[in-house]
């Protein structure tokens, strides 16, 4: 009777920590799960936008999103050309010629098949240069006029007004910046070329950084505690220094500055990817250590020229190369934005973004469609970015990862199954 006793004992003492081992496993799995999604897709590696496999999926994604912009197919046309008459009447241009070589979705059998067609006895230009003069055979007169007419503007003699003070040349900076973002670089035309001439073509940024005289007066008037936004001084001192070591790489760090500058000027950026670029500027120039190194450029007198130069000098020793490196990462990306689709695309794809994962997918996107994806985030908002068919590089480190999943899974069903086993077995001894 006493061995009966001890033996019903024991194996309750084991059922019972079996299951503490259990409960622990149901709380680690879903934790170390999470943790490796969440390390997968969300990891520099994870988004690759030169995968040939990423680009073709969220292309597809991308074709379908145009097709069900289009309606039915007796009023696909009408759609798709008053879309790209409001583009045009809002002068954006990126939206105008993305719409242009979205027309194989968006029209109906008939119409796409033969802008296909059209697009093939095209002898000269990329496939979307011939893709979009055959799409502008589709449009209705006075809309290809018009289209024509603001990709051709007449050469125009400009002069520029002389500052009389001090305070009208940051102005006027102020004033055009914003005009020169939503304004496509024009090209230079002729009688031979005036039909044939594609803005697109070249996808040099306009520089709204100002210059160092521009810089210099705004820092004077930060220092004396006017309103003058810091985020916005830093990235033009970082984007002149980058301009002036005239490389590849550094003038597309300046064009990425610039146009997050007129983003965050005009208001575009999404608040908290604001706010998650501000934390990037703060370690890459600290704030304090800066206005420390600029209060001793204006003590001495110097001249104008001496004072500027002085003055990117005291920028220069306050970057710490650790944050401009992380920064950099970052404006790599605006930096492809602008070479695929322009300062006034980059800037309508930038200001859909939340987090540096969005720009990473808004990257994809553009990788995958070209100015296809400005049109779509004027459509989509925000939405657009679901688009990007992201994957998951595989490393050493995933692998071991989700090996170690694996093994936790089958612990947790070896002590279900032993816990049952043993519940049994004292039911059955009891009796």
């Amino acid at each position: 009777m006493t061995s009966r006793w001890k033996q019903r004992e024991f194996k309750r003492q084991s059922t019972w920590r079996q299951s503490l081992l259990f409960n622990s496993l149901l709380l680690i799995l879903p934790i170390m799960a999470a943790r490796i999604i969440i390390g997968a897709y969300t990891s520099d590696i994870a988004t690759d936008p030169l995968s040939q496999e990423a680009r073709m999926e969220t292309l597809q994604e991308i074709e379908s999103s145009f097709r069900g912009l289009s309606g039915t197919e007796t009023i696909a046309r009408d759609v798709w050309a008053r879309k790209i008459e409001s583009t045009l009447a809002e002068r954006d241009f990126s939206a105008a010629r993305g719409y242009l070589l979205a027309a194989p979705y968006m029209l109906n059998r008939q119409d796409a098949q033969a802008v296909l067609a059209a697009a093939e006895a095209e002898q000269s230009g990329t496939q979307d240069q011939r893709l979009t003069r055959a799409a502008l055979l589709f449009l209705p007169d006075a809309v290809r006029a018009r289209y024509e007419r603001a990709i051709t503007p007449p050469r125009l003699a400009m002069t520029v007004p002389v500052a009389t003070d001090e305070a009208e040349p940051e102005t006027a900076s102020e004033n055009t910046e914003e005009a020169a973002a939503e304004t496509p670089p024009q090209a230079e035309t002729t009688p031979e070329n005036a039909q044939t001439v594609d803005p697109f073509n070249s996808r040099k940024a306009f520089r709204m950084l100002g210059d160092p005289k521009d810089l210099t007066r705004r820092s004077e008037r930060w220092l004396a505690g006017e309103n003058i936004d810091s985020l916005e001084l830093r990235l033009s001192a970082l984007g002149l220094i980058k301009q002036a070591e005239e490389r590849d790489e550094s003038i597309a760090f300046a064009n990425a500055a610039s146009v997050l500058r007129a983003a965050h000027r005009s208001g575009r950026l999404n608040e908290r990817f604001s706010d998650y670029l501000i934390s990037r500027i703060e370690a890459a120039v600290p704030e304090q250590e800066l206005r420390t190194n600029l209060a001793a450029v204006f003590e001495p007198v110097l001249t104008t020229r001496e004072r500027s130069d002085a003055l990117l000098t005291a920028y220069s020793a306050t970057i710490n190369e650790e944050g401009l490196g992380r920064l950099n990462r970052d404006l790599t990306i605006v930096a492809r934005l602008v070479e695929l689709t322009g300062t006034s695309g980059a800037l309508t794809l930038v200001e859909q973004a939340s987090t540096p994962e969005d720009m990473r997918r808004a990257l994809l996107i553009t990788e995958a469609g070209g100015e296809r994806s400005v049109a779509l985030a004027r459509e989509l908002g925000p939405s657009v970015l679901g688009l990007a068919q992201i994957g998951a590089q595989w490393t050493r480190l995933l692998v071991f990862q989700v090996m170690g999943l694996m093994g936790l899974g089958m612990a947790l069903i070896w002590t279900t199954m032993s816990v049952f086993t043993q519940a049994e077995t004292v039911r059955v001894r009891s009796r």
